[in-house]
């Protein structure tokens, strides 16, 4: 239990029975779907639940395990099946291997400080198992229900549906403290999540709602804005009586008003890609954003990367970005040449990380997802992370080959691309909400669905949506994360 107030730790807790619930009111689905991306809009922030030798439980684990245990008690082989995509497996046992080796490389204490020293301990066995388990919860705890819950291609539009309807709803609620400033989760829950400061922006307001930070909405406005730009290619469906290009329209102008270039620049580049170009020029793009992402760090550390070019670019934008994106490429200098010391396993957590001064003070920023996963885990870490975020796109790429529908190949191609502006957005900042991972892992089960002989009408992509019913004509058995054919043959 945490000092937060009784019914922050309330609302966090009693989310698991009421997802149960869903459950049992609800398509399966659906209920996923409520659970993960409610509890993602209206859960508490940085609270959590501590049981001993486990890691945190808080919104950012929470609601998969509620999902899990939705499907346990409605549609249990759905999830408690070991994925048929077995280098998932050995991404799992890598991160298990990356703890036992951060603990065998950091047995030693450090100690920073000239004229103020501080001592930092040195990590054993249950410090390493701490940060494998931590990375499996937040991440590929994640995946597998995303996996679980998107099973074929055509799942992925309902995905993308609800994804705007989520951003419509948070659409009310943003507008609120655009103009009122940023109270709601103060007002419900007591507390405020960030330094109020950093809501202050062009003479405004950006809002943080019930999210981690302004910038980690403005990311899954995003998000929804680029769904709603994939749904106007796909044959008309109103959402709550409005066309997609009216949804379009509307969550675009939210974003603007969230004052986050970052995720503004992401929309008005990607945004009129996944609008006018083709399916194999949207895979293309989404395989080098996804190449920058994994190269990144080799690029920094051999000073490839156009870092002249980028603040150039910044100042563009005012001098005020120009000075942020100094900052930020300052620290991951310092923070880079740290994590170069151990550069295998890294330095595990408890600030063994951080870059500090003569009196023992930090000086350093961990902003982004990667330096991050670097600092901590090490080379081996951050393959780990940011491979089970973008295998699945690499994968979905070469499997588009395997059908002619346009539904299909446009659906699996501006997945591809929204996964990529979701992982580019964790080279400046940290992962605040761990949905990418869901949506990875939901790109991963949709694109194996086109590996599987299917007959030639289930190809039409009009056909409607029955997630409760099985479809005989599908011949084949449901095995969790893959399929198999009549052969038995997996996918």
């Amino acid at each position: 239990m945490n000092d937060a107030g009784l019914f922050a730790n309330a609302a966090l807790l009693l989310w698991i029975p009421l997802a149960i619930g869903l459950f049992f009111a609800m398509r399966p689905e659906k209920a996923a779907l409520i659970t993960i991306f409610g509890g993602l809009m209206f859960l508490p922030e940085v609270i959590s639940f501590r049981i001993p030798f486990v890691p945190p439980l808080s919104k950012q684990t929470i609601p998969y395990f509620a999902a899990l245990l939705g499907y346990t008690f409605r549609s249990p082989g759905r999830v408690w099946r070991l994925p048929r995509e077995r280098w998932v497996l050995v991404v799992v046992l890598v991160m298990v291997v990356d703890g036992l080796g951060l603990a065998m490389t950091n047995g030693d204490s450090v100690t920073y400080g000239l004229w103020r020293k501080i001592e930092l301990p040195g990590l054993g066995i249950k410090d390493g198992m701490f940060v494998a388990l931590s990375g499996i919860f937040r991440m590929a705890v994640p995946f597998f229900v995303g996996a679980a819950v998107v099973r074929e291609v055509k799942d992925l539009e309902e995905l993308l549906r609800f994804l705007v309807k989520a951003g419509l709803v948070y659409t009310p609620f943003a507008l609120f403290e655009i103009r009122m400033s940023p109270q709601l989760h103060y007002w419900i829950y007591g507390y405020y999540q960030h330094d109020f400061i950093q809501s202050i922006r062009f003479g405004g307001y950006r809002p943080t709602i019930f999210m981690a930070h302004g910038l980690t909405v403005a990311l899954f406005f995003a998000v929804c804005v680029l769904a709603s730009a994939t749904l106007t290619r796909l044959p008309p469906r109103r959402i709550w009586g409005m066309s997609t290009r009216t949804t379009t329209l509307v969550l675009a102008a939210a974003l603007i008003l969230c004052k986050s270039t970052g995720a503004i620049v992401y929309v008005f580049t990607i945004g009129p890609i996944l609008y006018f170009a083709s399916y194999k020029m949207q895979r293309r793009v989404a395989v080098l954003l996804a190449m920058v992402v994994l190269l990144y760090p080799s690029m920094r550390h051999s000073d490839v990367f156009p870092t002249a070019a980028v603040l150039s670019a910044a100042q563009l934008a005012g001098q005020d970005r120009a000075d942020s994106m100094a900052y930020r490429f300052t620290n991951e200098d310092m923070l880079l040449k740290k994590a170069r010391q151990r550069p295998w396993f890294g330095w595990g957590e408890y600030g063994r990380n951080e870059v500090y001064d003569e009196n023992a003070t930090v000086i350093s920023v961990t902003d982004g997802e990667w330096i991050i996963a670097l600092g901590i885990s090490g080379f081996v870490g951050f393959i780990a992370t940011f491979g089970l975020l973008l295998i699945p796109l690499f994968l979905a790429g070469r499997r588009l080959r395997k059908t002619t529908d346009r539904g299909e190949r446009t659906l699996i191609a501006a997945t591809s691309l929204i996964l990529a502006v979701t992982a580019v957005d964790l080279l400046p900042n940290s992962l605040a909400s761990n949905y990418p991972y869901f949506i990875s892992g939901a790109l991963l089960s949709a694109s194996a669905a086109l590996s599987r002989i299917r007959p030639p009408q289930e190809a039409t992509f009009e056909a409607e949506l029955d997630f409760s019913q099985p479809d005989p004509a599908r011949g084949s058995t449901e095995t969790g994360w893959g399929r198999s054919d009549a052969s038995g043959s997996a996918v």
